[in-house]
């Protein structure tokens, strides 16, 4: 109970802390000098609570300063968190977007928001004439390229199909076919009539989000870690 002070200031300076934009005085200081008044008034008031008000004997003194260094140890501890909550953040998603691949969230205006995997990319959740699959976000890719095995399941007559377009892949050089998909949803985002490349079987390991798709977004950015896809 004798610490529950100087906690008490901590937390309330933690507060202030998150609540107030990086850049907005607290008390006329900045944050890094605001922390610092907060975390001096912490160790004054845990240092009298320990030595009680009294003279502080040689044995009260050597409590209390080893008080002090387990406090500043968490000081220090907290502000490093404080100090790096967006980085944390963004590990936090990217080791989510691997134990859910794909999933995505929907923002209040209605943008879809996706986190960045581990291995950097971002796995997008999408129907396809209602058919869900996933796509790899590629601006690399002038056009949308779908697998075959996954095209035959939206719909399309992959025997039907002519593979005389020439496309460069992650595997290397392939054949693809020019289709028409009436529907891509990506949460409430919907483009229709969209124009797409068909990779042979065996030729592309994920299907790809290109250019033509994402031109017809009203944005698209990657925002710390994240990418934003806004509809028109």
């Amino acid at each position: 109970m004798r610490y529950l002070l100087p906690v008490g200031v901590l937390v309330l300076a933690a507060a202030m802390l998150l609540a107030t934009p990086v850049g907005t005085p607290i008390f006329g200081l900045d944050h890094q000098r605001f922390a610092l008044a907060a975390l001096v008034a912490a160790l004054f008031i845990a240092f009298l609570m320990r030595t009680g008000g009294r003279r502080a004997v040689a044995g009260d003194l050597a409590r209390a300063v080893g008080s002090a260094l387990i406090w500043l140890v968490l000081i220090v501890g907290l502000t490093g968190v404080y100090a790096y909550r967006f980085e944390f953040s963004d590990i936090a998603d990217r080791v989510l977007a691997e134990l859910t691949p794909g999933d995505v969230t929907i923002g209040k205006g209605g943008e879809v928001i996706v986190p960045r995997r581990l291995g950097g990319q971002f796995l997008i959740a999408a129907k396809v004439n209602n058919v869900p699959t996933k796509f790899l976000f590629d601006t690399g890719a002038s056009t949308v390229v779908v697998r075959a095995e996954d095209a035959k399941d939206m719909g399309v007559d992959v025997a039907a199909l002519d593979y005389d377009v020439d496309v460069t892949t992650a595997n290397g050089a392939a054949r693809a076919a020019e289709a028409v998909l009436d529907r891509i949803a990506i949460g409430p985002i919907v483009v229709r009539n969209v124009h797409a490349l068909i990779a042979r079987p065996g030729a592309l390991n994920e299907n790809l989000l290109g250019a033509n798709f994402l031109d017809r977004l009203q944005s698209y950015s990657v925002e710390r870690g994240r990418l934003v896809l806004k509809g028109k």
